[in-house]
């Protein structure tokens, strides 16, 4: 993980997607920026360190606060998570489909699932992502993938997923067919 590191972290959070917008078309990032103008919050005062850490607190609350919206998956993206879904559900609990380097999707309770794997520790899932946020933006990879399928048994997916904890941590997308 990125402890201590908090630019990181949120390029972590935020992955090499598209930010989601919210119902007045503002990203969460765009939202610290105009919370930052109307209560004088600047990074010279504070310091690049401070700030980097109000901006991952604010943007990852924000997150969760309000209703961002993604693009959604299109027909070709469905079809192939439905694919995926197919041959994960299949395999033994802990095994992901390996899509990118740092991004797996892996069945859990019926549905593909999403997550981002450690910076520190490639082999350790860190974070869970809604497939929706980073597919899109991933397609040659899912494409490649699905011409030759990898996985990886991940004990720390095994392990994540039998932690108690709310029922919307974990991302899922529907496998589009059944």
């Amino acid at each position: 993980m990125c402890y201590g590191r908090p630019d990181e972290l949120l390029q972590l959070v935020i992955g090499k997607r598209a930010l989601p917008k919210n119902d007045l078309g503002h990203t969460p990032l765009d939202d610290f920026e105009h919370f930052c103008a109307y209560t004088g919050c600047n990074e010279q005062e504070l310091g690049p360190r401070a700030f980097a850490f109000i901006r991952l607190a604010y943007v990852t609350a924000g997150l969760g606060r309000r209703k961002y919206k993604s693009a959604g998956l299109d027909l070709e993206l469905q079809n192939a998570c439905a694919d995926i879904g197919m041959l994960l559900r299949d395999r033994p609990p802990g095994t992901t489909a390996d899509i990118t380097s740092d991004a797996v999707l892996y069945w859990d309770a019926g549905k593909l699932c999403g997550a981002r794997l450690s910076l520190d520790e490639a082999s350790v899932v860190a974070l869970p992502v809604d497939p929706e946020d980073f597919l899109p933006e991933v397609r040659v990879a899912v494409t490649n993938w699905l011409e030759r399928p990898t996985f990886s048994y991940r004990p720390s997916l095994l392990e994540w997923l039998e932690d108690p904890q709310p029922a919307d941590r974990r991302s899922r997308v529907p496998s589009g067919r059944e």
